[in-house]
């Protein structure tokens, strides 16, 4: 019962949006702490797309199955959302490695913005219904 009542705030969203923001904090870190590191490759973290399939839907056409075992085309539940984690393969300095620490800096502040706001609008939705619980005290 709670569970629907909440999730139309958005609760859930804005927690699993900030689970994963944390993960690719990790991924940007990684990549900074290897900015050093002789043909490390530097990593991304994904998962606007599988999370935006997850709350809104997919455009695309559902896929038809005539058998139990074949694979189907829903949209992943918002638990399923775990986003992807891939190599870049840009220009190598001459050690081999491919982080460019300007660039990594630059996703960390933005990453952390974005984590910060999502906390934010977390927060103002709990006060909400702390005011609504508490009968506008």
């Amino acid at each position: 019962m709670l569970e629907r009542v909440f999730s139309g705030l958005g609760l859930d969203v804005a927690a699993k949006s900030m689970e994963l923001l944390k993960k690719r904090h990790k991924c940007i870190a990684s990549n900074i702490a290897n900015a050093d590191t002789p043909g490390y490759r530097a990593q991304r973290f994904e998962f606007e797309k599988q999370l935006q399939a997850a709350v809104y839907g997919s455009d695309e056409l559902p896929l038809y199955t005539t058998h139990p075992r074949h694979i189907p085309s829903a949209p992943p539940s918002l638990e399923e959302v775990e986003g992807r984690t891939y190599r870049v393969f840009w220009p190598l300095r001459n050690d081999e490695n491919s982080v460019d620490v300007d660039r990594e800096m630059a996703k960390l502040a933005e990453n952390q913005i974005l984590y910060n706001s999502i906390a934010q609008a977390f927060a103002l939705q709990v006060a909400k219904l702390k005011y609504a619980i508490g009968g506008g005290r």
